[in-house]
């Protein structure tokens, strides 16, 4: 079974191009939107597992310096609850929360 994740980003004004280029090449990303407003992008990462869908995340959102906020959305499946993490981004440069 695919897993997925829902995870809206709130960027940087003028730098939603900039992360947009970053993050297609990221392995996993199926859709990636830009949305008018905060936040101003959306994003679907899958994998084959949650294990992988959670590295592939992690590494999708630290690869985007332009990030202020993000909200990570795991859609209920099987009768699970719903599972909603949020984290403000940390720099990788000063380790300061932006």
């Amino acid at each position: 079974m695919t897993n997925k994740v829902y995870v809206l980003l709130k960027i940087k004004e003028a730098k939603c191009e900039q992360a947009v280029r970053v993050l297609r090449r990221k392995p996993g990303v199926r859709i990636l939107d830009v949305l008018e407003g905060a936040p101003n992008l959306v994003m679907m990462i899958v994998a084959p597992d949650r294990r992988q869908l959670a590295e592939l995340t992690i590494d999708a959102i630290t690869s985007v310096e332009e990030i202020t906020e993000d909200q990570q959305l795991l859609p209920v499946r099987d009768g699970w609850e719903a599972s909603v993490l949020t984290k403000p981004v940390r720099s990788r440069r000063s380790g300061e929360e932006r």
